[in-house]
């Protein structure tokens, strides 16, 4: 038997509010803890006396908890306490696996106990050319998340030997070479910047020579076994958007949210050289759709962590699409999937 506390502020004293609140934290209880409905024994909802328009224990009958016993009691009033905030505390049973419990405390209740603070992810992965980025760093600016571009630290590896004048085909070479870079990434203002060995290299990233060559690096295993380190730690402790290629099946397989963004390699194509175009580089249509597909081929075939579409990642095939209606489309997905925690009604 385990108990699990949780706790979730309420936008608005609704009825649709508070069973909303209700359901998104008892949902996100049941999926961290592993539970079956079927074996938990109680459910005690207390509310703040300013939540009067619902019994939160109906939200509980919705998500099919039927059986367990169900109560919902005032809170006690302290001075000063937080405003609006549901609580919980859930039994159930675990069988004979041995287990502690993970307790959630979401929105503003994470003040509550910041150790238990639940902190959302969005993993947007994709092929070369797709506008991740565009679309990563709208949907933080949305939500007011992190922004993380893991693309930028396979150029600074590739920018580094390229530097040093290390061999990209050598994997060894490679390999040797990380014990002298020190990579760190700063966000400044919203602004992720890319820190090699203390000195930021964010604006040198972007050449054409430094993109082939990171997708070049991140075909060695150890290249991809120490960012994910970095990646990983920079996701600790925030609400983050993360986009690359293996976010959802391999940096964050446990992230809240799977985007998978794809297009027609014609269209990347163009949009690669219309983004080329504005930064004022002449570049040939040919040559950049032959360019991407010798990366969807290395990014797909690379025997560590290729580029795939996670099996819970929600397609958005932009080919036909704006960027307007891509992060509309995608602030959808995040509505639903939170219900209504995050993002917008796609309407």
């Amino acid at each position: 038997m385990i108990a699990i506390r949780g706790a979730i502020t309420v936008d608005d004293n609704t009825r649709e509010e508070i069973l909303s609140s209700a359901r998104i934290l008892l949902s996100e209880i049941i999926k961290s803890n592993r539970l079956e409905i079927r074996r938990i024994v109680s459910v005690i909802f207390s509310a703040t006396n300013d939540l009067n328009r619902a019994y939160p224990a109906e939200a509980a009958r919705e998500l099919g908890i039927t059986e367990a016993g169900l109560m919902c009691l005032g809170e006690m009033y302290v001075e000063g306490s937080l405003p609006k905030c549901l609580r919980v505390m859930v039994l159930a049973e675990t069988g004979n696996e041995r287990r502690g419990a993970r307790h959630i405390y979401m929105k503003e209740a994470a003040r509550l106990r910041p150790e238990y603070a639940k902190f959302f992810a969005v993993a947007v992965d994709g092929p070369a050319g797709v506008g991740k980025g565009t679309l990563a760093k709208k949907l933080a600016e949305a939500l007011g998340f992190i922004y993380v571009d893991t693309g930028a630290m396979y150029r600074a590896v590739g920018y580094f030997c390229l530097k040093e004048n290390i061999s990209l085909t050598d994997s060894k070479l490679v390999e040797n070479a990380l014990a002298g870079m020190s990579l760190s990434v700063e966000n400044r203002n919203s602004i992720q910047r890319v820190l090699l060995n203390g000195v930021d290299v964010t604006d040198e990233l972007r050449a054409p020579e430094v993109s082939d060559a990171s997708s070049k690096v991140a075909a060695i295993p150890a290249v991809r076994e120490k960012l994910l380190i970095t990646q990983r730690k920079t996701a600790e402790g925030n609400n983050i958007v993360m986009e690359g290629r293996d976010i959802g099946t391999r940096v964050l397989p446990d992230a809240d949210i799977k985007i998978y963004l794809d297009a027609d390699i014609d269209e990347r194509a163009r949009r690669r050289l219309k983004d080329m175009a504005d930064m004022g580089v002449r570049a040939n249509f040919a040559e950049i759709r032959r360019n991407l597909e010798d990366r969807d081929r290395r990014d797909t075939l690379r025997e560590h962590s290729p580029l795939k579409r996670a099996d819970d990642a929600v397609l958005i095939d932009s080919t036909h699409m704006s960027t307007l209606q891509v992060i509309e489309a995608a602030l959808g997905i995040i509505y639903d999937k939170t219900g209504g925690l995050y993002g917008i009604r796609d309407s």
